[in-house]
């Protein structure tokens, strides 16, 4: 599964730091769990995968990271998993693609497509998991982002929207949505990836230069 400038966003980004107990659902090459190991020093940190071989990756990428004690890889399905516990923090970037051709490759289709996990059971498995001062992070393309009155269906509420944007005249593509079972105000933000690619933005480099071996930024401070 490739590792994407849009999940690293969302792992970069989410505001985890005090969490003490994280799930990232569909962990895939385990990369959002590796976010949140580095970035959440006291949690520990359970990554959920139904595809085999995805689940032998992650598990490889975790054994061989200095974060191992605190990462626990979970061969299953999101919506049938059951745990004594709940989660302070969950993140998610799902599977989105909604009534297009289906990708020749099951696993890339079961990555990619909704079929296998629907949003509405997305929602339901995060509502059952996160406890109750909780906050979820999912990553999806601006267009499927749920209404309002799906999440409330599900005894969520949306908090915080944060567009993405490849360069500056372009529109968003992606948004990270924070949900919680706790009402309060919303609040909006965004990030410009780049200023042109693949030169980020002084923003975007700001958020990578703790994670990118490799970066090349239009500020020399925030460049590798």
């Amino acid at each position: 599964m490739k590792v994407t400038t849009d999940a690293c966003t969302l792992g970069a980004w989410a505001p985890i730091e005090s969490a003490r107990t994280i799930l990232d659902i569909g962990t895939g090459s385990g990369l959002l769990a590796l976010f949140a190991a580095q970035r959440a020093p006291n949690a520990t940190v359970d990554a959920i995968e139904l595809d085999t071989e995805s689940a032998l990756q992650a598990r490889s990428n975790f054994n061989l990271s200095p974060f191992n004690d605190r990462l626990t890889l979970i061969e299953g399905d999101i919506t049938t998993f059951t745990t004594g516990k709940t989660y302070d923090a969950i993140l998610c970037n799902p599977p989105f693609f909604s009534d297009s051709t289906l990708n020749d490759c099951s696993r890339l289709s079961q990555a990619r497509h909704d079929t296998h996990l629907s949003l509405d059971a997305l929602l339901a498995s995060i509502r059952r998991l996160l406890n109750p001062h909780g906050k979820a992070y999912v990553l999806l393309p601006t267009d499927a982002a749920p209404s309002l009155d799906c999440l409330k269906r599900h005894g969520l509420h949306l908090r915080h929207t944060f567009a993405i944007a490849s360069e500056p005249d372009d529109a968003p593509h992606r948004v990270i949505l924070t949900i919680s079972p706790e009402e309060g105000d919303l609040q909006q933000a965004s990030l410009i990836l780049y200023a042109k690619h693949p030169i980020h933005s002084v923003e975007a480099g700001r958020l990578f230069y703790p994670f990118y071996t490799r970066l090349r930024c239009e500020s020399p401070e925030f460049s590798r």
